[in-house]
């Protein structure tokens, strides 16, 4: 009984490692045969020609306005009354520009309102805003759009309640 057992016992290590090598040696799709050469390894600095690179993420270079804007601590001051200021935005990769203006306060995000756009860069991503003859106290935030992405940037804007303009 005990030869048998043993004889078993190194039939199933046979099958198993015949197993093992009839899965496991064989070459398959992936991997060159012992013969093959080694692929040459690629330059870095050569572009692979099956993939394309991921489009550059816009990025913003600058933000102002026309008139400028006087600062009082960081928010920018509209000027008295109402009036026309023209934002100004220096960003690359983008292929549109979005201008929303949120409260300040805290859970107003859903409060925002875009309040312009531009899609056309080639004279300078520029929004003409109209604003009113009332109190506002929030946030402009301007959002570059591009294939690579979107790039943020925010200011605050300030303007006083008419009975407090001088």
């Amino acid at each position: 009984m005990r030869l048998v057992r043993l004889l078993l016992v190194v039939l199933a290590v046979v099958a198993v490692g015949l197993a093992g090598w009839a899965l496991g040696a064989r070459d398959s799709y992936n991997t060159p045969a012992a013969d093959d050469p080694a692929p040459a390894p690629r330059d870095p600095a050569t572009p692979d020609p099956t993939t394309r690179p991921a489009p550059p993420r816009p990025r913003i270079v600058g933000l102002g306005s026309e008139p400028v804007l006087p600062e009082e601590g960081t928010f920018w001051r509209l000027s008295p009354g109402a009036g026309l200021v023209t934002f100004v935005l220096d960003a690359q990769h983008a292929t549109r520009v979005e201008f929303w203006l949120t409260p300040t306060g805290s859970s107003v995000s859903d409060l925002s309102r875009r309040i312009g756009q531009d899609s056309n860069g080639r004279d300078g991503w520029l929004f003409n805003w109209h604003y009113p003859n009332e109190p506002i106290l929030g946030h402009l935030t301007v959002k570059a759009i591009g294939p690579g992405g979107t790039a943020e940037e925010t200011v605050g804007v300030y303007h006083p309640a008419p009975a407090e303009q001088p």
